[in-house]
């Protein structure tokens, strides 16, 4: 082990001089080499001047000269032995050699934790083997890996659901599987969910609602992604025919209607599909007894009186004496023949407006009484007002008001309580129901049917005019048609209307394009041939059971511009056109744009209520005054 020196011929002949001249020579080395000269120490403890190439933690000292004028290398760091501290302390070039035993590019000291093992330095992965491999002082740290632990055949890539888990190891063992998704039963969804393969293949279940009565369970099938009940009969209501259309296991219960004879009205119940039983009064043999037994329109007629009867008479009084009395009022009895006696004074009575001395006070009539309509006055802006009689007749009502019919005046015109009910500003409106007809809405049609039918029924004989759009067609016959009009002509009178609504079933197939539906309703071209009245206000109800759907691409906000900016029927500039969705409360959102984020337009289609559906359509439209 020694220091490399790279010799030059002048500094050896400079080594020589001064071992000729020696330190203490006035004429020696100060003046030989008054520069520092680098220096050495040999083998054998003597001083050596060389040019130096130190390697390593070595390094070369100063040439001196002490006081007895002897020479000594002054700062000379000789080679030493080698020790694994990252240097290189025998100045050999190389460091820490011999402490890399397993010669993996590590020592001992520099992270090695185990040098007799090549697979153990800080540059290696950590295995799952409870060994620290990558000498951080853990063990096992972040060693993971994909796991499955279910039928080897099973799909695990899309469109199946099924994905692996993730193992983590512990202790040199692999834990359990976390995460990984197993089959699930098959749904219809468009996925592999039991992972076999095969996507929405044939699931087939009872659906429907029950099998009582007229009704039968279906067949629920998957078709597109959408579970269509094929074949059920659902309840509808009950009808006197025999059958139990309600499915309740009660066949015509509690069905009547209305029934006359020439004595009355009545009602009459239906048992077995026959009307029977009418409540209403029969013809009877008449009687003398006040009544019209024969119900011909005349009481006791051929029955001039009933002996023993006693009436009050106010004509040809006299009293006791058979002289003529002209007040008060007398009482004539029914002979035995049945013939009226004479009329008896009795005495006077409160004075009535008849041109007769009631109360004998020697005047006749004059008298004042509230008059109008005692049931509503005091009731908004009814009042009763006062008449004079006059020689036996009542003149004019003077400051009466009754009821009229209301106006918008924020006044109670027809004193009910209420102010400008039912009333808006629309005096005439076209109305579009825009019906889904898919399977999915079997729940719902025939409630829907019968509520809108109900509400419908108040507009008989009005100018408003209602039509139906169903909706889908057949997309792949042609997908410009998403839907069609159904009532002729498009927009019908209440009447003609109602019957085509009980025509309308839930037959139409599947993938719904509502929000297509919506923007061509809206759009000013009218591609549905509606034939928008010019002095009608436009109305759009959208009813469906699923989420927003398109065939064109579009979204809400391509439709919002169309309801707000109204382009259809007598819509002036700043006009919207009165829209409204039944549809589930999950897809509220969905429509916010297009019904100008108004909660008041949207109604969740649940539960399948007839009356609740006909109360919301009066509360969007039945003439109220805003």
């Amino acid at each position: 082990m020694g220091i490399r020196f790279s010799r030059i011929v002048l500094l050896s002949l400079f080594a020589v001089a001064l071992s000729l001249i020696g330190c203490d020579d006035n004429e020696g080395l100060s003046k030989i080499c008054p520069q520092p000269i680098p220096c050495a120490i040999g083998s054998d403890n003597s001083v050596i001047i060389e040019q130096p190439q130190a390697l390593g933690e070595c390094q070369f000292g100063t040439l001196r000269c002490d006081e007895d004028g002897k020479e000594y290398c002054e700062g000379f760091v000789g080679p030493n032995d080698e020790v694994c501290d990252g240097r290189d302390n025998n100045c050999n070039g190389k460091v820490d050699e011999d402490f890399d035993k397993d010669n993996d590019g590590w020592t001992s000291c520099g992270g090695d934790c185990n040098d007799d093992d090549m697979f153990i330095h800080p540059g290696v992965d950590e295995l799952c083997d409870n060994i620290d491999q990558n000498c951080n002082l853990l063990i096992d740290e972040g060693v993971i890996r994909e796991c499955w632990t279910g039928d080897p055949s099973t799909m695990l890539s899309l469109p199946a659901i099924c994905r692996k888990g993730i193992q983590e190891c512990g202790g040199g063992f692999w834990l359990a599987c976390r995460g990984e998704q197993g089959p699930m039963e098959e749904v219809c969804d468009g996925l592999d969910n039991d992972c076999d393969g095969d996507v929405d293949e044939r699931i087939v279940e009872s659906c429907g609602q029950t099998d009582v009565g007229a009704c039968n369970y279906g067949d629920k099938v998957c078709v597109d992604t959408e579970q269509m009940c094929v074949g059920a009969v659902y309840p509808t209501g009950e009808v006197c025919d025999g059958a139990d259309n309600d499915c309740d296991g009660l066949i015509d219960e509690e069905i009547f209607r209305p029934c006359a004879t020439l004595c009355g009205t009545g009602y009459e119940l239906c048992s077995t599909g026959e009307w029977t039983d009418c409540t209403a009064d029969t013809p009877q043999p008449e009687l003398c007894d006040g009544l019209d037994n024969d119900c011909d329109g005349e009481i006791d007629e051929g029955c001039p009186c009933i002996n023993g009867d006693a009436a009050v008479c106010r004509s040809n009084i006299v009293d006791n004496a058979g002289n003529s009395v002209q007040c008060g009022f007398g009482i004539t009895i029914c002979d035995i023949n049945g013939v009226w006696g004479p009329c008896r004074f009795f005495g006077g009575e409160p004075e009535l407006c008849n041109n007769w001395d009631d109360d004998c006070d020697g005047s006749i009539d004059g008298m004042t009484q509230a008059c109008g309509d005692a049931a509503f006055a005091g009731v908004g802006v009814c009042q009763l007002g006062t008449q004079t009689c006059m020689s036996g007749l009542w003149d004019q009502c003077l400051g009466d008001i009754s009821p009229q019919q209301e106006i918008c005046d924020r006044l109670d015109n027809d004193c009910d309580g209420d102010v400008d009910e039912d009333l808006n500003p629309h005096d005439k409106v076209d109305m579009i129901f825009a019906i889904d007809v898919s399977g999915s809405m079997c729940t719902y049609i025939n409630a829907l049917v019968q509520g809108i039918s109900n509400y419908i029924n108040g507009f008989i004989g009005t100018e408003h005019h209602f039509g139906i759009v169903t909706f889908p067609e057949n997309y792949s016959a042609n997908p410009r048609s998403p839907g069609r009009v159904v009532t002729v002509p498009p927009l019908s009178t209440a009447s003609d209307f109602q019957s085509t609504l009980f025509g309308v079933t839930c037959s139409g197939g599947g993938l719904e394009p509502s929000y297509d539906i919506a923007q061509m309703l809206g759009n000013p071209t009218d591609p549905f041939g509606i034939g928008w009245r010019s002095d009608a206000y436009p109305y759009v109800i959208i009813i469906t059971d699923e989420s927003p759907q398109t065939w064109t691409g579009i979204n809400q906000s391509d439709i919002a511009p169309l309801y707000s900016n109204c382009g259809i029927g007598n819509c002036v500039t700043g006009d919207s056109i009165e829209v409204f969705i039944i549809s589930q409360q999950a897809y509220q959102t969905t429509w916010n744009m297009v019904t100008y984020n108004d909660l008041n337009r949207y109604i969740n289609i649940n539960p399948a209520d007839p009356a609740r559906y006909t109360q919301f359509l009066r509360n969007i439209f039945q003439n109220i005054c805003i």
